[in-house]
C-alpha cells in the first residue's frame, strides 16, 4: 500500500511540475497577449480536468479498498465470536 501511495504522490508531482513548465513555457513564447492568455487558459482548464479525474480515480480506489477492509473485519469479527461463542460452550 506504501508503494502504491508514493507512486501516486509522484504521477500528482509530475503532473504538477509538468503543468507549471507548460505554463512558463506559454508565458516566454513569443506570441501576442491574447494568444498566449487563450493556450494559458486551454493549459489550464485541460490540467484541471485531468487532476479532477485523477482525483475522482483515486478517490474511487480508495472506496473500494476501504469498503473491502470493512468486509473483512466484519468477516473477521463474526468468525471471532462464533469461536468464542464456541469455546464458552466447551467450557461449560
Amino acid at each position: 500500500m506504501k508503494r502504491h501511495a508514493s507512486t501516486t504522490a509522484e504521477l500528482v508531482s509530475f503532473s504538477a511540475g509538468a503543468i507549471v513548465g507548460a505554463g512558463l513555457a506559454l508565458l516566454y513564447a513569443p506570441k501576442p497577449g491574447h494568444e498566449v492568455r487563450e493556450r494559458v487558459s486551454d493549459a489550464t482548464d485541460g490540467a484541471i480536468t485531468k487532476m479532477k479525474d485523477l482525483t475522482a480515480d483515486v478517490q474511487q480506489k480508495v472506496n473500494s479498498k476501504l469498503q473491502r477492509g470493512r468486509q473483512y473485519a466484519e468477516t473477521k469479527a463474526a468468525e471471532f465470536a462464533e469461536t468464542a461463542e464456541e469455546t464458552r460452550g466447551q467450557l461449560h
